[in-house]
């Protein structure tokens, strides 16, 4: 049998085709000048009727651009962060960026290993969200000035971009309507210890409970890891303590915390739930928990065009964008006795 190899056409066959200077086809496919509508349809057309594929990578390595950028995730399976990756790689493919994502799966040590092998010519910035404790140890594995976004999570001595959420109103909301229907023992089910979005919702759990005249225990605030720690142990827990009402901090928490629930798990008591739902990638059964939510689809778009933007211009200073969680009530009109 006889092999015929097909060779490429090339940018001067293109210009040849499309009757303009090799020049004027390079600004066209790379947007690199003023090229009037009539020449750019016309080698566009040539473009296509060749198959002419640009050599890319040799584009890249000329100009020192991957037009990538890195997404890292600590729980690739998480809802959640599906939906902030599918904002953000909306954002980067509609300014010509392409999108990679690594699941560190909350191990500092996989994440070292991403932020290292990503910023080593690979991605040209980076969206971060980080199980680290201080940005001082990213900073250790990246080259100087590289382009990060922090989202979700933020870290000490980061002098980056961030996109957070502040919980606060939220959680207030939540535990004055579990108070208003008679709840006075509400256990709190936090993740990771060290983790700033864990410090800022335990805080607000504490502070609105004081606002209700109930001091904080310390003995109903369990801590766990979203993704491995079974549910049961620690809800029991919180069950033995006296708890009528449990807050579960994220919603990987929640879904848990729920499906436990809606799989006969103490079923002899009469438990309400105060949790953050992900309704883009969930369905959640019509019952009496009370809601909360993170504005995630915006955050990813904005993070999006924050790291072009920064890949645009890294002389301006950081921006710290922060949007508010809410919160919604089931309705339900069930009282409890004080």
């Amino acid at each position: 049998m006889k092999w015929v190899q097909q060779m490429s056409s090339s940018i001067k066959e293109v210009a040849q085709r499309a009757g303009v200077s090799v020049a004027t086809v390079s600004h066209v496919i790379n947007d690199t000048r003023f090229v009037s509508d009539t020449t750019r349809q016309k080698v566009l057309a040539a473009v296509e009727e060749l198959q002419y594929s640009p050599n890319i990578l040799a584009r890249k390595f000329k100009t020192g651009s991957r037009d990538t950028v890195g997404f890292i995730v600590p729980d690739i399976a998480n809802g959640y962060f599906a939906t902030a990756i599918e904002e953000v790689e909306d954002v980067l493919q509609t300014r010509g960026f392409r999108l990679i994502v690594s699941n560190t799966r909350e191990n500092p040590t996989r994440e070292l290993d991403s932020l290292r092998m990503l910023s080593s010519g690979v991605v040209d910035g980076l969206v971060l969200v980080s199980t680290l404790n201080d940005y001082a140890e990213v900073e250790t594995v990246l080259p100087p000035g590289f382009p990060v976004v922090l989202f979700d999570r933020s870290l000490a001595h980061a002098s980056v971009d961030t996109i957070t959420t502040d919980n606060t109103k939220a959680i207030r909301e939540g535990i004055a309507a579990l108070v208003g229907r008679g709840h006075r023992a509400i256990g709190f089910m936090a993740s990771v210890r060290h983790l700033s979005t864990t410090a800022d919702r335990v805080g607000a759990y504490r502070d609105a409970l004081r606002e209700h005249g109930l001091e904080p225990d310390e003995r109903l605030i369990r801590y766990l890891e979203s993704m491995s720690d079974p549910i049961r142990p620690s809800a029991e827990a919180l069950l033995d303590q006296g708890c009528t009402a449990i807050v579960a901090s994220n919603n990987v928490l929640t879904g848990k915390l729920l499906a436990a629930l809606h799989a006969g798990s103490w079923a002899w008591r009469d438990l309400e739930i105060l949790g953050y739902r992900d309704p883009t990638h969930i369905a959640y059964p019509p019952d009496d928990t009370q809601w909360l939510e993170e504005p995630i689809a915006e955050m990813g778009r904005l993070a999006g065009e924050a790291i072009v933007r920064r890949l645009v211009d890294q002389s301006s200073a950081p921006q710290a964008i922060v949007l508010n969680a809410t919160f919604s009530s089931a309705g339900t009109d069930r009282g409890r006795a004080g």
